[in-house]
């Protein structure tokens, strides 16, 4: 089988959540991407040579890592039943642009690149669904989590809805034309998914589930029928947001300054420490960037916003 080299892959950061879908929700930003190079090696399976921007000290081992665990079950399926040499190594190199602890998907977004450029290399057998299992059991690995709302984003792109986990039944939903997504993070304050899940109770009032599940269902029709106004109305935390947000430093503040200045709605970027906004255009999307920012600056806190339309191919060549 030939191998291609000297190629890029990028998998896209998600959102999920958003609001009123907690474990359900999740979108595709078109910036930033972890990237992942691909060389052949002379030892046998998968290993990681470098990681650039690596500030959370990610590991090397293959085995430990998103990446390297869901390549090298790519890798053992294309030799098993394609004709691989069985002997046939990877080197891998990651640049890290997606943060992790900041509500990115970062392991989501690994574990798509991993598998994505290892399937690439060799002529891509698989398509991107079928490349779904071996991305699955490589985050579940590393992260000990199986939740795909924002695994599948990474990989197809853009808005997913996820009705059961265990059993793969997503779908996708229609974009609204312009919108636009601000995250801003303080880059000292890295939240695990530990840290976070163990701050959500695992007791919901029925007036709250009753709201929440409300406007998830309004959060569809929304898209479907192209109506902000009905958007921005579902776009409110019923269930994690109370629990969670005591962890992130100026989380009402960041919240309120962006509603202030026209963002259809914000809250929590997944189960990280980011706080996001969604805003109808490029414009409002710079003014409430700035408003946010300036809730972190004036506190002396050092901060990333990104600024990002919403992705709707997920992971792919660069």
């Amino acid at each position: 089988m030939k191998f291609k080299s000297n190629f890029k892959v990028v998998a896209p950061a998600t959102i999920a959540n958003l609001g009123c879908g907690l474990d359900a929700l999740g979108l595709a930003l078109e910036s930033p991407g972890d990237e992942v190079f691909v060389k052949p090696s002379n030892k046998s399976g998968i290993h990681i040579s470098s990681i650039l921007n690596n500030k959370t000290k990610t590991s090397l081992d293959p085995n430990k890592n998103a990446a390297g665990i869901s390549a090298q079950l790519v890798l053992d399926h294309l030799k098993s039943n394609f004709e691989l040499d069985p002997n046939m190594g990877l080197d891998l190199s990651l640049n890290k642009k997606v943060a992790v602890g900041h509500g990115l998907g970062s392991s989501s977004a690994s574990a798509v690149g991993g598998a994505f450029a290892v399937n690439e290399a060799f002529g891509c057998h698989l398509t991107k669904r079928e490349l779904i299992p071996f991305i699955i059991k490589g985050e579940e690995m590393a992260e000990g989590q199986l939740r795909i709302n924002s695994l599948i984003p990474s990989l197809l792109g853009g808005i997913i809805l996820t009705r059961d986990h265990q059993n793969l039944d997503f779908h996708r939903l229609p974009i609204i034309k312009g919108l636009y997504i601000v995250v801003i993070y303080a880059r000292n304050q890295i939240l695990t998914q530990k840290q976070v899940r163990n701050n959500l109770t695992n007791k919901t009032e029925i007036s709250n589930a009753i709201q929440q599940s409300a406007n998830l269902g309004a959060f569809v029709q929304a898209l479907y029928t192209s109506n902000l106004d009905l958007l921005s109305r579902t776009l409110t935390d019923h269930i994690a947001e109370k629990h969670w947000s005591s962890l992130i430093p100026f989380f009402k503040e960041l919240k309120v300054s962006a509603l202030n200045n026209g963002a259809l709605g914000s809250g929590l970027a997944g189960t990280g420490s980011g706080v996001f906004a969604l805003c109808k255009n490029s414009l409002e999307a710079e003014k409430v960037a700035k408003a946010m920012g300036e809730v972190y600056t004036s506190n002396k806190i050092r901060n990333t916003i990104i600024i990002s339309q919403i992705d709707h191919e997920g992971v792919k060549l660069a």
